[in-house]
C-alpha cells in the first residue's frame, strides 16, 4: 500500500486531538451515512485479507508523535549534579533539573529529526546535537530549526438549571466541558496507507459535516480535508519501529521495545449501542518497538458483541 498524508485545517474548538479509535468511529459513521451498511460491512471485512486503508492518529502539522525513549538517563543526571570534581551550586542544580524537566515535555518531533535520528535510533547523537545548539526543543518540539506551538487551552463549568418534575433544580445539569482552541485555520495531519487513495477522499470529504468526535451537534471537532499528498520519509528499515496509533499486538518484543501503556473503556456508538463495551489497554503513540516480524502494520480490529457486532480499531499505524 502506498502512504498518504492528508492534512486538515480545524473549523473549531475541539474536545481532543482525535486518536486513531476516534477517527475510526467517525469514518465508519461517513461510510454508512453516505454509502450504506452493506459498504459498511465490506470495510470490516477488507481488514480479513488486505484493509482498504489503514489510518494514524491525528498530529500537528508536519510534526510526528515524540519516540518514548528517555535521552537522559537518570544516572547521567546524578553523575552532573553530584560531581565532586565540578560541584554545582543549588542555583546551579535547580537550574540544570530544571532544564531537564523540558525534556520529559516534549510532544512532538519533525520527520527531518524522525529520519536522521530516531529511526536509526541515534538517542546519543540527538542528545549531543541538542546539546550543541545543533537541535532545538521549544513548546514541547524537537526539531531541526526553532518552531512554536501556539494553543489556548480552557476548561470550563457549565450549570444548566433545568428543572426536574418537582420544580427543583436537576443536578444531572450539572457537567465538565473542554475546550482546546487553536488559531483559526490551524492545520493537522492523519496518514493513511491504502491502493485506493480516491475511496479514502471520498470518505474524507465529510469530515466538515460529521465531524471527527463528539460534541459535533454544538459546533466541536470539525475539520476539512485541504490537500492529500503521497508521503514517502525514505526512512532505512530496522527491527525498531514507532508507532503512530495506538495498539495491542503480539508481534513485539517487549523487553527490548520502550513504551507506554494506556487503558481506557470505550463505548459503542449510540446507533449500535450506549452501553460500555470495555477496557482496552493498548500502546500509545510513540512507542519505540522491537519487531518480530516486519510487517506493514500491526494489531488488528478487535471484535465485540453488545448486542451487535462492535469493532475497536487496535491497529498499530507505522511507516
Amino acid at each position: 500500500m502506498k502512504t498518504y498524508r492528508i492534512t486538515f485545517k480545524v473549523l473549531s474548538s475541539i474536545t481532543h486531538l482525535p486518536d486513531a479509535q476516534t477517527l475510526f468511529g467517525s469514518f465508519c459513521n461517513i461510510i454508512r451515512s453516505t454509502q450504506g451498511e452493506e459498504a459498511l460491512q465490506q470495510y470490516f471485512q477488507s481488514f480479513q485479507t488486505q484493509p482498504l486503508f489503514i489510518h494514524s492518529s491525528m498530529f500537528p502539522h508536519e510534526l510526528l508523535p515524540m519516540v518514548k525513549v528517555g535521552l537522559i538517563s537518570i544516572q547521567e543526571k546524578n553523575d552532573i549534579i553530584f560531581n565532586k570534581e565540578k560541584p554545582l551550586s543549588p542555583k546551579q542544580q535547580l537550574h540544570y533539573l530544571s532544564y531537564m524537566k523540558e525534556f520529559k515535555k516534549i510532544n512532538y518531533t519533525t520527520p527531518f529529526i524522525y529520519k536522521n535520528y530516531i529511526a536509526k535510533a541515534r538517542f546519543t547523537d540527538l542528545k549531543k546535537a541538542l546539546f550543541d545548539g545543533k537541535v532545538y526543543l521549544n513548546s514541547g518540539i524537537l526539531s531541526e530549526k526553532e518552531m512554536s506551538a501556539q494553543r489556548s487551552d480552557t476548561e470550563l463549568i457549565f450549570h444548566a438549571a433545568n428543572l426536574s418534575d418537582n420544580n427543583r433544580e436537576d443536578e444531572r445539569g450539572l457537567y465538565f466541558d473542554r475546550n482546546l482552541y487553536f488559531k483559526a485555520g490551524e492545520l493537522f495531519d492523519v496518514y493513511i496507507k491504502t491502493d485506493d487513495i480516491e475511496y479514502v477522499k471520498n470518505i474524507m470529504k465529510y469530515a466538515p459535516y460529521f465531524g471527527f468526535g463528539n460534541r459535533i451537534s454544538v459546533g466541536k471537532n470539525s475539520f476539512e480535508m485541504v490537500e492529500v499528498k503521497e508521503f514517502n520519509i525514505a526512512i532505512p528499515q530496522t527491527d525498531d519501529v514507532i508507532l503512530l496509533s495506538k495498539c495491542i499486538s503480539e508481534d513485539f518484543d517487549f523487553d527490548e521495545s520502550s513504551y507506554i501503556m494506556e487503558s481506557n473503556s470505550y463505548k459503542g456508538s449510540s446507533y449500535y449501542s450506549s452501553n460500555t463495551i470495555g477496557t482496552f489497554t493498548k500502546l500509545v503513540e510513540g512507542s519505540f518497538m522491537r519487531v518480530k516480524t516486519h510487517k506493514e502494520y500491526y494489531g488488528s480490529l478487535i471484535k465485540t458483541d453488545n448486542g451487535k457486532t462492535i469493532y475497536h480499531y487496535a491497529i498499530g499505524f507505522v511507516f
